[in-house]
C-alpha cells in the first residue's frame, strides 16, 4: 500500500523590486509618521510579517538621527530582487554610530544593540559631510 505523498506548501510569492525614500524633519514626531509610512508601505506590497522588525529598526535608526543631529535625515527603504529588505536612515552628522553602556533602567542606548541584534546586517557607511546607517532584513 502506497501513502500519500505530504501536501506541498504553497511557495512565498515573489514580490517586485520596490524603493520609497522620505524625508524626515528634524522632529520626534516625525518618526512616529515614518513607521506609519514604511508599516503601510511594506503591507501594500504583501510583506506583512516584516513589518514589526523594520518599523522598529527603523524607528530606532531615525530616533538616533534626530537626537544626534542637528538637521533633517532621509529614510530609504528598498525591496530586492533577492528577497532582501534595505532600510537606510541618512542623517547630517559624519560620526559613525556607537554601542554604548546600557543602564539597567536607563531610557536610552539600546538602539544600536537591538539594530545589531534583529537585523540580518547592518552597517554604515560613511559621506563626505553625513553618513548613512543601514540594515536589512529578510522573510526567513
Amino acid at each position: 500500500m502506497l501513502l500519500p505523498l505530504p501536501a506541498r506548501k504553497p511557495s512565498t510569492p515573489a514580490i517586485e523590486p520596490f524603493e520609497y525614500r522620505l524625508l524626515i524633519p528634524h522632529d520626534a514626531r516625525a518618526v512616529r509618521v515614518a513607521r506609519t509610512t514604511l508599516r503601510a508601505a511594506l503591507i501594500s506590497h504583501g510583506l506583512n510579517e516584516l513589518t514589526g522588525r523594520a518599523e522598529l529598526l527603523a524607528g530606532e535608526m531615525l530616533a538616533n538621527a534626530i537626537v544626534h543631529t542637528s538637521g533633517d535625515a532621509e529614510l530609504s527603504v528598498w525591496w530586492s530582487q533577492w528577497g532582501v529588505l534595505r532600510m537606510t536612515v541618512r542623517d547630517t552628522s559624519p560620526r559613525p554610530p556607537t554601542l554604548r553602556a546600557v543602564r539597567p533602567y536607563g531610557e536610552d542606548g539600546r538602539g544600536m544593540r537591538l539594530l545589531q541584534a534583529l537585523a540580518d546586517r547592518w552597517g554604515c557607511s560613511p559621506l563626505p559631510s553625513s553618513k548613512s546607517v543601514w540594515c536589512e532584513i529578510s522573510r526567513r
